[in-house]
């Protein structure tokens, strides 16, 4: 009777799961698609190349929509038991909530880990040859990563441009600033062109003029040239080579990383803090899919109504209120203000309070 339960309550959860995780990956990569759509159908990519970003680029959520189709998932499926009367006959029939709720937990424990794996080592992974692929491209088509009238990071330097030819490239009315490496400027070089193309890898401007300000806010010198060129692509091709952004490490990576900033003699403080924080938060998020499995099986009889709106509206809103409490970790432990492993581990503990509250509640009906 008991296996016939387990299998009957996980064939749901499995279901609802899978429309869940498909659900919310939509969502959250709708952005995307119309970014590679317009690669594809405007800037003339090749398939191959978009299809590469798109691959790359889903499992890089997979570790928060993990934890969400879950939460979604139990919450139908205890909502409908609920509002069928199910779990009432359950509980009558002398099964108590904890063995009712342990095919779900030995579920979200095996999803735990596997969120755990993309948030250690897969993700990082697919956000390094995501970097790759697209900054292959932009080698390829450079003036995409440029918009007409839009600040831009190019090679140290902002980068305005008032207009861009979408048939030939050439760009029109161009600003840059610079910001010096020497200390005595405070305040960045500013070129001025009245146009601009790439050729090759490299940017050449026409028609400059450039301006560079002292400490007393006046004009310190200025100049005047035909043209410039713009050497960018074996400088960015060694950078990228060299430095990996954080989220492109794995969990090992920032581990190591974090160990050897501890060692120095002289500490980066705010390094240390930014590696613990990102440290623990790759791990806190994952482990939430296992608390909110325990949140969901009294969460889900207390609504009473499984239906799929509802489930949906309630996982929304209990997925805000934690990326809510997780992004405040990420500010208090990055500024200080809280130890980096409380700061990142606050939302689960306040997730774990809930689950016993609720649960506590639930037993008494």
């Amino acid at each position: 009777m008991i296996k016939i339960i387990h299998r009957y309550i996980l064939k749901e959860i499995i279901l609802s799961f899978i429309f869940g995780f498909l659900f919310f990956n939509f969502v959250l990569l709708i952005g995307i698609i119309f970014d590679l759509t317009e690669l594809l159908f405007v800037e003339n990519i090749s398939f191959l190349d978009v299809g590469k970003l798109l691959l790359f680029k889903l499992p890089s959520s997979f570790d928060i929509v993990i934890p969400l189709s879950l939460l979604f998932a139990s919450l139908l499926t205890f909502g409908r038991l609920s509002s069928d009367g199910e779990i009432i006959a359950f509980i009558s029939s002398g099964i108590n909530l904890l063995r009712i709720e342990r095919t779900l937990l030995i579920f979200a424990f095996i999803l735990s880990m596997v969120s755990l794996y993309f948030s250690s080592f897969l993700t990082p992974w697919c956000n390094r040859h995501y970097s790759q692929v697209f900054q292959g491209i932009i080698f390829k088509e450079p003036t995409i990563q440029i918009k007409e009238r839009t600040i831009t990071d190019f090679e140290n330097r902002k980068l305005y441009t008032h207009h861009i030819d979408s048939k030939t490239g050439e760009m029109q009315k161009i600003i840059l600033y610079e910001f010096l490496p020497q200390k005595d400027y405070l305040f960045p070089q500013i070129v001025i062109a009245q146009k601009g193309e790439f050729e090759k890898k490299n940017l050449r401007l026409e028609g400059i003029t450039f301006y560079l300000f002292g400490k007393n806010y006046r004009i310190l010198r200025q100049g005047e040239f035909n043209s410039q060129t713009i050497y960018s692509a074996s400088r960015l091709l060694k950078k990228r080579e060299e430095i990996k952004r954080t989220g492109e490490l794995s969990l090992t990576e920032i581990s190591q990383k974090l160990k050897k900033e501890k060692a120095k003699e002289k500490l980066d403080k705010e390094k240390i803090k930014e590696l613990a924080v990102e440290f623990h938060g790759r791990i806190a998020i994952p482990l939430a899919t296992f608390l909110l499995a325990l949140l969901a099986l009294p969460l889900g009889i207390s609504i009473k109504r499984g239906e799929k709106s509802i489930s949906l509206g309630i996982s929304l809103i209990i997925a805000i209120i934690y990326y809510v409490l997780f992004l405040a970790g990420r500010f208090l432990g990055k500024g200080g203000l809280l130890p980096p492993y409380l700061a990142m581990w606050m939302p689960n503990l306040l997730l774990g309070i809930a689950c016993i509250w609720l649960t506590r509640k639930a037993t008494k009906i």
